[in-house]
């Protein structure tokens, strides 16, 4: 009988060290996984950045809640993967701000730009409002407080902006400019925005090809039949030393 108890005793010794050990694993594997969302991504940088409040190299890692300040020469581009990437112009301060299927942040100064893919959303934070974009399909936002006030222009998807009970649409390559411009606003250097190029479908790259190998046959035969060309005369690229 004691032979038999001290094996059930040695069974419940040997699944309750299971259990223990599995609920640690499950504790810590919830922990890495928390630490992983709130990874943002790798940064980029031209110029003076800083990222929360030390000096920043490219490569630098980005997490939600990181404080990029760029300087007068300064530039930087957080990649945030297949959410998409975030980018901040000279002078300009932001606080980093990753959620569930949207990116943005508090920009309290200069100006970024951010592209996402369908899926994922935009909020950027500034004194005036809040710009925002659903996710419902891919967006190019661009954020500027440059003059004092807040201009947010749109180069893909449509967006829309709230300043307390006022809400304005942005349509896709239109701009919106609330709250009131301060006194650099006269001398201030707005980012300019510009929408996407539009690809070049087949039916349109077919009689360019044609027209460039024509063309560049003339001119062959124009070099090699005139009478009075040498190599000396022939200026090909229109660049001369």
């Amino acid at each position: 009988m004691s032979n038999k108890m001290t094996g059930i005793k040695k069974a419940l010794a040997v699944t309750l060290t299971v259990a223990v050990s599995s609920l640690n694993s499950l504790v810590v594997s919830n922990t890495m996984a928390q630490v992983t969302l709130k990874l943002a991504g790798d940064m980029s940088v031209r110029g003076a950045v800083t990222l929360n409040g030390m000096n920043a190299a490219s490569g630098a890692t980005v997490f939600d809640g990181g404080q990029i300040k760029t300087g007068s020469n300064g530039s930087a581009t957080i990649n945030l993967g297949k959410q998409g990437q975030l980018e901040l112009g000279a002078d300009s301060e932001l606080v980093l701000k990753l959620e569930n299927g949207m990116i943005g942040g508090n920009l309290r100064t200069g100006r970024a730009i951010v592209s996402v893919p369908q899926g994922v959303g935009v909020s950027i934070f500034t004194a005036d409002g809040t710009a925002i974009t659903e996710g419902r399909e891919a967006a190019i936002l661009t954020v500027d407080v440059v003059c004092g006030n807040t201009r947010v222009a749109s180069a893909k998807s449509d967006a829309k902006v709230t300043a307390g009970e006022r809400v304005e649409v942005v349509a896709a390559g239109q701009e919106v400019s609330v709250g009131t411009p301060g006194t650099q606003a006269p001398n201030c250097k707005r980012m300019a925005v510009t929408a996407p190029a539009a690809g070049i479908g087949p039916a349109l790259l077919l009689p360019l090809l044609i027209t460039g190998i024509a063309g560049g046959i003339v001119g062959l035969v124009a070099v090699t039949q005139g009478d009075d060309i040498t190599p000396s005369s022939v200026n090909i690229s229109g660049f001369r030393p």
